[in-house]
């Protein structure tokens, strides 16, 4: 865990550029979570719901919705697979991926059906999640999303 600017950033795990996705994958499971710039701007969540329990998606397919203070949207699959497990948790405290983003702020378990293809449209690594972070960062200070 590194320090950016104000936010804690995991450079061990791997992140969805797009979706801003964090992703921890062990063998064929990947555990997905939000990243900390995201929660900034979103502001505090407020209801998470996952109708997918057991499906199969495709990355980029929506897996339930998500709405916080200043966004209501869907969540949609980093990569493909299968929805194996769902933090209960977090829908009856969303505000955990606020506090606990990389603990007990999770949202589902996937076990993986395309990783060896898929996770090359990840970011891995520290120097290249750092450069990414701080190029959003940026991004996000300069359309106004986040307060200087």
């Amino acid at each position: 865990m590194i320090k950016i600017d104000k936010y804690d950033v995991d450079t061990s795990l791997f992140y969805d550029a797009n979706e801003h996705y964090w992703v921890k994958i062990e063998g064929n499971v990947a555990k997905v979570g939000m990243s900390p710039l995201i929660q900034e701007t979103s502001g505090a969540f407020v209801a998470v719901q996952m109708n997918a329990l057991g499906k199969e998606f495709s990355k980029g397919e929506g897996f339930g919705t998500i709405e916080a203070e200043k966004h209501v949207g869907p969540l949609k699959a980093p990569l493909s697979g299968k929805i194996t497990k769902v933090n209960q948790e977090v829908i009856e405290n969303p505000r955990l991926i606020n506090y606990d983003a990389y603990g007990d702020g999770w949202l589902v378990e996937m076990e993986l059906t395309n990783a060896e293809n898929e996770v090359l449209d990840l970011i891995i690594g520290e120097d290249k999640v750092v450069e990414w972070f701080k190029s959003e960062l940026k991004k996000f200070e300069d359309k106004g999303w986040i307060a200087q």
